[in-house]
């Protein structure tokens, strides 16, 4: 038996890696030149994270690195303060809805507002809101504005009133969906809690520690894909190739050409799910040329402060290690769900403006030491609605041996996309098996 998985990001790899490791003969099609996907780590002056900037372990990812042999670097203690702008200054961000409700982060009204949503049970319906429309009805305006906003735009690029609950905070919509009050539904589900990391070299060590033991075929666009008796026949530059099972791990648009001619109703789901353009900016200062740095983690920018940028990630602050000494490194992220124009404008022009918020915010002087920009114009797929249509038109066809793993379903994040590639895959060796 061979499994075929289109697309080499970090859940295709993943899913290929265990399916390896159970014996499952796999073999992976790639188009670009490398892997990794949105995975790109750049060693220049810095090290440059331009796509994910970390990786959330828990205990059993842990043990998974330490068997491929990558091993975790921590943050810098005292180094996860967050902050968000308000009327253009920043103030720390609180770390729970304790701190929320202690503190003077949001106003009275608000705070009641707060408790009385976390005290109030939840209902089935209310677990299918929006973000935005879950959060105004439960919480109100305020805290919306305050502490949604900024988190919808600096963690999934997107707009609170377009992303659903149940697609981007499931463990918030599966405590909303219990008639129990939210703050017990929450509590039930609580589980270790996750650490923060880097890997020395970078992230994109990952997906290339995955790739090295597989048969990775980069530069292999698959062009085709068709049913072959009871398996499938791919086609790529070099002719057609039959496997048993096909795992599809690549865009969701790239997904929905190969999909059209074999399932129309799922290809035009794929077609339709939206993403978020980014344009990542690293910016490496000398460490005196700043007269406000900020500390701590770094900063979200809620949509009211008409401010340039999603938000600022502080990472010399972070790691250390990854900049020369006396050096700063801030990663900067433009555009977004809601700002897609941002990405019209030139290089040169991008830069400008966001240099002009580093000295309005930061009190930068002078020129940056050097910057490092890239774009991505799908750079986060959004979970809406669709992501609940496409599962119920993509199971029948699980049946027949084609599968979806990607991140435009069931989570974008690193921890996310390796989950979901080791769970198919073990589903899939156990059919292999003759076990299910």
């Amino acid at each position: 038996m061979m499994i075929a998985i289109i697309g080499a990001g970090v859940s295709g790899l993943s899913c290929a890696w265990w399916l390896q490791r159970q014996g499952v003969a796999v073999r992976v099609f790639e188009a670009a030149e490398r892997v990794g996907g949105k995975v790109s780590t750049l060693a220049a002056d810095a090290l440059c994270e331009q796509g994910p900037n970390m990786l959330l372990l828990d205990e059993e990812l842990q043990q998974w690195l330490a068997e491929l042999g990558l091993s975790p670097l921590w943050p810098e203690r005292g180094s996860g303060l967050r902050h968000v702008l308000r009327s253009g200054r920043y103030r720390p961000l609180p770390s729970g809805p304790w701190q929320l409700l202690a503190g003077s982060f949001l106003s009275w009204p608000a705070k009641w507002a707060l408790l009385r949503g976390l005290l109030r049970p939840g209902s089935p319906k209310e677990a299918e809101a929006s973000l935005a429309e879950f959060c105004r009805r439960r919480f109100g305006q305020e805290v919306l504005d305050k502490l949604l906003d900024p988190l919808a735009g600096g963690v999934f690029a997107g707009d609170p009133e377009e992303l659903a609950l149940e697609e981007t905070l499931p463990r918030l919509a599966r405590a909303a969906a219990q008639p129990l009050p939210l703050w017990r539904g929450l509590w039930r589900q609580r589980t270790a809690r996750a650490r923060m990391c880097t890997l020395q070299g970078g992230l994109q060590q990952l997906p290339q520690r995955l790739a090295r033991d597989l048969d990775v075929r980069l530069g292999a666009p698959v062009t085709a894909l068709r049913r072959d008796g009871e398996g499938w026949r791919l086609r790529t530059r070099e002719g057609w190739t039959r496997a048993e099972r096909v795992v599809l791990a690549l865009p969701a648009d790239a997904a929905a050409e190969l999909l059209h001619p074999l399932a129309p109703e799922m290809a035009d789901i794929c077609r339709r799910i939206p993403y978020a353009p980014l344009a990542v900016v690293s910016t490496l200062l000398d460490g005196e040329a700043m007269d406000r740095p900020l500390p701590g983690y770094g900063a979200l920018h809620p949509s009211g402060e008409g401010a340039l940028t999603l938000g600022h990630l502080t990472v010399s602050n972070i790691y250390p290690h990854v900049c020369p000494a006396g050096t700063r490194l801030v990663t900067s992220f433009i555009g977004g769900r809601r700002h897609p124009e941002s990405l019209e404008s030139s290089d040169a022009a991008l830069l400008n403006g966001l240099n002009a918020e580093l000295e309005r915010l930061f009190g930068m002087r002078g020129k940056p030491l050097a910057q490092y920009l890239a774009r991505w114009p799908q750079a986060l797929p959004q979970g809406t609605g669709l992501q609940r249509r496409l599962r119920g038109a993509a199971a029948p066809w699980s049946g027949r041996g084609l599968h979806l793993c990607a991140n435009w379903l069931d989570g974008a994040s690193l921890p996310d996309c390796l989950g979901k590639g080791r769970r198919l895959a073990k589903q899939l060796a156990a059919r292999a098996s003759g076990f299910a």
